[in-house]
């Protein structure tokens, strides 16, 4: 109930009470002018994983109150900083003290907002870490000043462990990999909290075109685009996980275990393939969690599909681990738990091809023309593919042809039924066949409104263009009759409407989520080893 609310209660009852005694009493006066005041939403515990703060901003008096301003200052706090996130725009940091403007405060009337955030830095101790002071400033009508204030007293919880991932470039513009290179993976994970860790799993990941090397048995190791592949090519090891072994003491409070001995050899090694694309910049990553915290599927009783070395992780790690012991509670903060690192790469060539056949339909009809789209490589690459209709047909949307591939929109992002040109995309990664992948083979439907012309063509465009090796078959003409023969028709028994391929549908779709959760995983950039 506010403030308001109580008070006009409480008045109301002494009213009754006093009309049963025969006696008038008045109700307390308001006070005179803006009588300011602050308190707050929640209360000042805090650990390593933050806390967002609201706070009430009160005008008890019978005034308005003008160009109201709050300030928190965590200055005294010790242990504890504060900030502003992106989202409120109302609020700004300066250092230690947050300022947070209002329009005004009318009489009798109380303002909520989201001010500010505090989090524990840190190994900071639990305990009290002092008091926030806020205070809150407006003009009266009068044009004099007007102040209140209200505080928060902090206290720092214990926060747990705070496993922390840290890794550094693979290779730079200035020395790019490509087929036939390996190259360390130098990482590490550090126990930033404030309590040892419980059982740790650690994960690397590695792009397209790129294999992990070693294949511990107590590891588990995915593929993005299993199989086997010609020599040369390399498609995965794109993904090891390794639990901690059994029995390893905990990471102890700003303890840390780097994966690379004292001479510098790494525990991890990367090597890549003659698929590699590039010239350019790709991305690969190292996550660390807490076992419990791995999917359920993904839980150590799951770990299938272990590499086949007699060597272990545990016994590669046994030289590296430090030996503390004590209890351990739940990680606090995993936003710092990935750690991303760049792979520059070499110039590689892909050979991108279309077809599409001929077809053959009468005026009025719609026809369904079958077409493919192949990268022959070497290198993996991407690629988008553009339907021109021929002059006196329309392109034709159809949900089961068209798939996650081609959009029909007009100008405004709207749907469509019909369209003079349309582009289509996979919008992810296209690797080479020799990844197993063929390629897309589908079909677009067309509609026949005159005799067509000759100008409606189907063409790709590479990615990057750079890269095409074979420009002269990036290119083939849609080839639409009518009468006669040569083609297959709709409506009336030309080609049979097959649909898409469902097995490569599935296979292609599968490919952009695990290739999207990737992309999205390697986007934050964390502290690197030097």
């Amino acid at each position: 109930m506010s403030y308001l609310k109580v008070r006009l209660a409480a008045s109301a009852a002494a009213l009754v009470v006093a009309a049963s005694a025969g006696t008038l009493i008045s109700p307390p006066a308001l006070a005179a002018g803006p009588q300011l005041a602050i308190s707050y939403s929640t209360s000042g515990e805090v650990d390593n994983s933050g806390r967002l703060v609201g706070a009430y901003a009160y005008n008890r008096g019978d005034q308005p109150a003008a160009d109201v301003t709050m300030t928190f200052d965590a200055s005294d706090l010790r242990g504890v900083d504060i900030s502003v996130p992106e989202w409120i725009d109302y609020c700004e940091a300066n250092g230690q003290v947050v300022t947070c403007e209002l329009t005004g405060l009318p009489a009798e009337h109380t303002e909520w907002m989201h001010a500010f955030e505090l989090r524990s830095k840190q190994q900071a101790a639990p305990g009290p870490a002092g008091t926030l002071k806020g205070t809150i400033h407006g003009l009266g009508p009068d044009g004099a000043e007007y102040t209140g204030g209200g505080d928060l007293d902090v206290v720092i919880l214990e926060s747990g462990p705070d496993l922390v991932a840290s890794t550094a470039d693979i290779s730079g513009a200035d020395d790019p990999v490509g087929g036939g290179d390996v190259r360390p993976i130098t990482a590490g994970i550090y126990n930033d909290g404030d309590t040892p860790t419980d059982e740790w799993y650690v994960e690397i990941w590695v792009p397209t075109g790129a294999g992990i090397v070693e294949q511990y048995s107590d590891c588990e190791y995915r593929d993005w685009w299993p199989g086997e592949h010609p020599e040369g090519y390399i498609y995965g090891p794109n993904v090891v996980t390794c639990p901690a072994p059994p029995g390893l003491e905990p990471l102890g409070v700003g303890e840390g275990i780097a994966f690379v001995d004292d001479e510098g050899t790494s525990l991890f090694h990367v090597a890549f393939g003659k698929n590699l694309r590039g010239p350019g910049e790709d991305a690969g990553g190292v996550q660390v969690g807490l076992i419990d915290d791995l999917e359920a599927e993904r839980s150590p009783k799951s770990l299938t599909r272990n590499g086949a070395a007699g060597k272990t992780f545990a016994a590669a790690l046994a030289d590296l681990t430090p030996t503390p012991k004590a209890a351990s509670l739940r990680e606090g903060n995993t936003d710092n738990n990935w750690a991303s690192f760049s792979v520059w790469t070499k110039p590689n060539t892909h050979d991108f091809t279309v077809t599409a056949e001929p077809v053959n339909g009468a005026i009025g009809e719609i026809v369904e023309i079958p077409y493919t789209v192949i990268n022959n490589g070497p290198s993996d690459g991407s690629a988008s593919w553009t339907f021109k209709a021929p002059a006196g047909t329309v392109l034709v949307a159809d949900e089961e042809y068209n798939g996650p591939w081609c959009y029909f929109l007009d100008k405004d992002g709207q749907p469509v039924e019909e369209l003079p040109e349309v582009t289509c995309g996979t919008e992810s990664e296209w690797p080479a066949v020799a990844s197993g992948y063929p390629g897309v083979k589908g079909m677009m439907k067309l509609r026949i409104i005159s005799t067509p012309g000759d100008d409606g063509t189907l063409r790709v465009r590479p990615h990057p263009e750079s890269a095409e090796s074979d420009r002269a078959n990036d290119e083939v003409k849609l080839v639409v009759t009518v009468g006669g023969s040569g083609g297959g028709g709709g409506g009336g028994g030309g080609l049979p409407i097959t649909g898409a391929n469902t097995a490569l549908l599935g296979g292609i779709g599968g490919g952009v989520v695990v290739i999207g959760a990737a992309l999205i995983y390697f986007a934050r950039r964390r502290r690197t080893i030097e």
